[in-house]
């Protein structure tokens, strides 16, 4: 039986603790914001309309039992990250890597192998010919910064959509999954990132990628995230060979970090297959482009 008194209640004094609480919640949101906005203007001064980063996953060469002995100089992951200076928006664009570009001495080539024929200028120049836009800084991380990176952020949530098995000694790496939902270390988001033995290959393997980009996305917006980014900073610079300053990458973070998943576009670039190789759709790839930097 519910007791009710006869007594009457004394008026209860206004609570102000949650009031401060969202007041400090709502200022803290304002001055991140804020602070973000001047971090990204004071990293990338003058009035560019975007700032474009190619972003590079280097292959190497592997001895028989499996050990890295030497970079290859192959791109085996290639993406291009393009930034507007004003829009709340982003475009990541993966470039499969037996994507046909052309070569200032009039040949085609698949476009992985520009690295290893004339070094990151060329890679540049040919990237920039492929999008119809300049490219202003690269990132080329190897394997085992992969690794650490996804480490440093206590790994990454996957869901597996489909049996993934495979051994590739020449290439270093084994896969074995099934379907399912998994948090995944460094070792095992490389195989997952690398793996292309189904039916579309190269272009499964991109729609990968840009799922881990998405994923390692919202581990860097997590506490944890925001906590490690001295130590993936110094990862970074370790590892990776690129001409990003830390400011410079601290703004770039800051403001995919500041996203929602509508505003941060996926996507592969436009073509379709001719023989084992993609074909760029040239005016695909300039409506795709345009609108953010126009």
């Amino acid at each position: 039986m519910c007791h009710v008194s006869d007594k009457p209640r004394r008026a209860r004094k206004p609570r102000r603790g949650h009031g401060l609480t969202t007041a400090f919640i709502v200022i803290a949101v304002i001055v991140g914001t804020l602070a973000g906005a001047v971090l990204w203007y004071v990293a990338f001064p003058g009035d560019g309309e975007y700032f474009s980063v190619l972003l590079i996953g280097e292959d190497r060469d592997y001895a028989r039992n499996g050990e890295a002995v030497a970079s290859s100089g192959r791109m085996d992951a290639i993406m291009l990250l393009i930034v507007p200076r004003s829009d709340h928006a982003a475009l990541l664009v993966s470039i499969p890597r037996d994507t046909l570009v052309s070569f200032p001495n009039g040949g085609r080539r698949r476009v992985n192998s520009a690295m290893g024929l004339g070094g990151m200028d060329l890679a540049h120049r040919v990237v920039s010919d492929l999008v119809g836009l300049d490219i202003h800084r690269h990132a080329a991380v190897d394997f085992s910064g992969f690794t650490e990176i996804v480490d440093a952020v206590g790994g990454v949530d996957i869901t597996v959509d489909k049996p993934m098995k495979y051994t590739d000694r020449a290439g270093g790496y084994s896969i074995d999954l099934e379907p399912g939902a998994y948090h995944m270390d460094g070792e095992t988001a490389l195989s997952y990132v690398r793996y292309r033995q189904d039916a579309l290959g190269d272009i499964s393997r991109a729609s990968r990628q840009q799922r881990f980009f998405r994923a390692l996305l919202d581990e860097l917006a997590s506490w944890r995230g925001i906590r490690s980014f001295k130590k993936i900073a110094k990862i970074v610079q370790d590892n990776t060979n690129t001409d990003l300053s830390v400011r410079e990458m601290a703004a770039i973070g800051w403001r995919l970090r500041s996203l929602d998943s509508e505003a941060l576009q996926l996507t592969t670039l436009p073509g379709r297959f001719k023989g084992a190789c993609w074909e760029p759709d040239y005016e695909a790839i300039r409506a795709l482009v345009e609108p953010l930097v126009r």
